[in-house]
């Protein structure tokens, strides 16, 4: 966690400290000097002596006050600084992993993850490093000097604080840590149960007849508040060790003074309550530790664990025996695909939906983390936004602005935007207003519009995933006609008729790769591309 604290916040922490166990002895003053004046009284000293004490008191007063308001503002200054630096970082190492990331999280979690953790970490400065150290400095202190009076008496105080500051923190912390990680699994459970309930109430109501579902969700609900109330119980019992222990010492030194100057008796007995009443913030220490070294761990998994490599060449990019599963699901969604791709290659990926073919080429654009070679290097050590830079994609779901067409197709050449408009039949000028999410776009004119964003970007790899889906057949066979004219393509199609061209088709079926070849070669082979050509045939007709 102290990986977000600069040299700067290291200098205005350890100032605050100082301050800070200043502030704490002055305090440990006053009561002292308190209970020497009750102890001086009691005596019958002259009273400018008393007098003395007094004023000695109200000094004290007021130092106490200047150092609390400057500790305040600096060890805050410091919290707020460090927030700054971390906000920075995490929104650089968002904006650079973005991409695998969002395979990882929803893009709605994602960012409430990391608002929630950044806002746990300003606890680091303030509630899990400040006081132990404070209260150990003054408490070292103060055993220095006043073993000089009572030497027992310190060992007390010395070993309670040991306790207090040491072990009964990390044994605790230790704990919390084994039951935060089973109140989140829990937690997530029944989230997701929850959900899952929700969203199916209807048909839970018509078919779940004996309600299992229902004893799930409440199974569920109830093994998450279980796990809340241990954490909690966990906490309130640690407080309760605290106090114990520190009545535990006030008696100690009570028992050990019996039979000692009675003169210093009262000053360290105001000595001993006001130390330990110093230590009240150390009650929450253990679950902002967990809660902040959690926070930590989850936002340094969004830098990259190695500095990836500048990419110099894309091709050829090759796949041996690949398998592929998605984060946090079981079953693999590809297995054993192996095929190359040269320069110049033209190739198409076919299959039935679900076979895995959105997610190979989802693989070849690096969404996902694979062993796909790229010029003989491993993808995951190279550059993503170097590798990504010489794409050109085409997805399912291609996204438009509010703007204008001009602005939407990312160009400053209007003569080209105006040429390919007409080119590809679309009712628009480069000046022409476009929606948020493009609401006023058909299906088709997407696909056509984004096909010409690809046209004008001009990069040597193209990676297209359906990319005549709501086109019609002329406008689709101008496409095609591009397509020829590139230089290496891979294309994800269901109109296979158009494949004519292609150099090599894929077949996937149940994420194996189960035909390869060209058109004439797979129609020889009367397969499974044969079968789904004659198919596509018979509809047609």
């Amino acid at each position: 966690m102290f990986k977000w604290i600069d040299s700067r916040t290291y200098r205005q922490l350890i100032i605050a400290i100082i301050v800070g166990t200043i502030g704490g002895l002055t305090a440990i003053g006053m009561f002292s000097l308190s209970g020497l004046m009750l102890s001086k009284s009691a005596y019958g000293v002259p009273l400018y002596s008393l007098m003395i004490l007094v004023a000695s008191i109200k000094l004290l007063g007021i130092v106490r006050a200047v150092a609390r308001y400057y500790e305040r503002l600096i060890s805050h200054d410091a919290t707020f600084r460090m927030l700054k630096e971390v906000r920075v970082s995490a929104f650089d190492q968002l904006v650079t992993e973005f991409v695998n990331l969002h395979s990882q999280w929803r893009l709605s979690e994602l960012l409430q993850r990391t608002v929630n953790d950044i806002e746990k970490l300003q606890n680091v400065l303030l509630r899990v490093i400040y006081p132990p150290v404070v209260v150990l400095l003054t408490a070292l202190t103060v055993c220095l000097v006043y073993t000089v009076y009572d030497l027992q008496a310190v060992m007390v105080i010395a070993a309670v604080m040991l306790v207090i500051l040491v072990v009964l923190p990390l044994t605790t912390s230790r704990l919390l840590s084994k039951m935060t990680e089973a109140t989140r699994a829990s937690q997530t459970d029944f989230m997701d149960r929850l959900s899952d309930y929700s969203m199916g109430r209807e048909d839970i109501a018509v078919f779940d007849r004996h309600q299992h579902f229902d004893h799930l969700l409440l199974q569920a609900q109830t093994d998450y508040e279980k796990n809340l109330l241990k954490e909690k119980q966990l906490i309130a019992f640690y407080d309760w060790l605290l106090n114990l222990f520190s009545m535990l010492a006030i008696w100690g030194v009570l028992y050990v003074m019996l039979d000692h100057t009675v003169l210093m008796y009262a000053s360290i007995i105001m000595v001993t309550i006001t130390l330990f009443e110093m230590a009240i913030p150390m009650s929450q220490f253990p679950f902002y530790y967990q809660e902040t070294k959690r926070a930590s761990e989850q936002l340094m998994t969004f830098s990259p664990a190695v500095k990836k490599t500048e990419v110099l060449k894309r091709l050829p990019i090759t796949m041996k025996d690949l398998d592929f599963t998605y984060p946090e699901q079981q079953r693999p969604v590809l297995k054993g695909i192996s095929l190359t791709i040269h320069e110049g290659d033209k190739i198409a990926i076919v299959g039935s939906s679900g076979s895995g073919k959105s997610t190979l080429l989802h693989l070849l654009t690096g969404l996902y983390p694979s062993d796909i070679q790229i010029a003989g290097q491993s993808m995951q050590e190279l550059d993503r936004e170097s590798y990504f830079s010489g794409l050109n994609i085409m997805q399912q779901d291609n996204h438009f602005f509010q703007g204008t067409v001009q602005e939407n197709l990312f160009s400053d050449d209007v003569e080209s935007i105006e040429f390919y408009l007409r080119e590809f039949n679309l009712p628009f000028e480069p000046a022409s207003e476009i929606d948020e999410f493009g609401r006023n776009l058909s299906g088709g004119e997407r696909q056509r519009l984004h096909f010409i964003r690809l046209l004008l970007r001009d990069q040597p790899i193209w990676l297209l995933d359906e990319p005549f889906n709501g086109v019609d057949v002329v406008n689709r066979e101008k496409m095609a006609d591009y397509l020829k004219e590139q230089r290496t393509i891979v294309v994800i199609s269901h109109e296979l008729e158009i494949l004519h061209n292609f150099d090599m088709i894929y077949i996937l079926e149940d994420g194996h790769l189960i035909e390869a070849g060209s058109f004439g070669t797979l129609m020889e082979k009367k397969g499974f591309f044969y079968e789904r050509i004659l198919l596509e045939r018979q509809m047609i007709n």
